[in-house]
């Protein structure tokens, strides 16, 4: 017994695109945000880095939030306390707070690669749709 091609709609089509369509829009709106994360995590790893080297007796400023900071004096710039999930916090050393934090960039760009490769999928689905709809719409005559 042969199948039976199912017929799509116009409607039908059009809604399948705006379906994609979103799905894209809110993928993009997901790699925005792992790359203000990684940038974040890159500039905690940069100041790592800065006060290792060069923090011990520096005096800095500290921020509180909303704009406010105190003064404050770098005693021990290899005694780092991490948030290593659910509000749990450990200490640790400046280079494995690194090494943490390169992880974390790693599996975010692996999380980034697998939206985007979402995004060519649902783009060429999208021009198949494309492509499907122009070619069940009756030519014109002139």
């Amino acid at each position: 017994m042969a199948e039976e091609k199912k017929v799509k709609t116009h409607e039908q089509i059009q809604d399948e695109i705006r379906s994609y369509l979103g799905e894209i829009e809110y993928l993009r709106e997901q790699i925005g945000a792992i790359d203000a994360t990684i940038a974040d995590l890159r500039i905690v790893d940069a100041t790592l880095s800065y006060l290792k080297e060069k923090g011990e007796g520096k005096s800095i400023y500290i921020p509180l939030g909303s704009g406010i900071a105190i003064r404050g004096k770098i005693e021990k710039p290899d005694d780092v306390i991490m948030d290593v999930g659910a509000g749990i916090l450990i200490n640790t050393t400046v280079d494995e707070a690194r090494e943490n934090i390169e992880k974390r960039i790693n599996a975010l760009m692996e999380l980034r690669l697998a939206l985007l490769r979402k995004i060519e999928e649902d783009t060429r689905k999208v021009n198949e749709l494309l492509r499907e709809l122009r070619e069940s719409q009756p030519e014109k005559k002139e």
